[in-house]
């Protein structure tokens, strides 16, 4: 437990970072900063997909690697990787289509109650 909290804590922390880093350098207001800041994770936990370094972090951490922008480009890539001769497109989006479901789901719900 305490593994997934120092990993989770970690990822927010390198998170703020990026934000911070492309609010000041880049002058970007909030929103774009975090609009910024979740394709950069996105795009560090695919490109450590196929190194097998994010299945060693997600072994060693747990919970805490299960952030939703990291391990939903984690299932895509992975999945991509595992189906390439069969053609990747329908198995990255029959693997990611029920989160992306589930998301807007979850979104329009509490929607209703905020």
């Amino acid at each position: 437990m305490f593994k997934a909290f120092l990993a989770g804590g970690l990822i927010a922390v390198v998170g703020q970072v990026f934000r911070d880093m492309y609010s000041l350098w880049f002058h970007m207001n909030e929103g774009e900063a975090v609009r910024w800041m979740n394709g950069t994770l996105m795009v560090c936990a695919a490109i450590l997909t196929p190194t097998r370094f994010y299945r060693k972090l997600t072994q060693f951490a747990g919970a805490g690697m299960i952030v939703p922008m990291m391990s939903l480009a984690n299932v895509w890539s992975a999945t991509a990787l595992e189906h390439r001769n069969e053609g990747a497109a329908e198995h990255m989006l029959s693997v990611g289509g029920s989160i992306i479901v589930t998301l807007v789901v979850a979104s329009y719900v509490a929607a209703l109650f905020l």
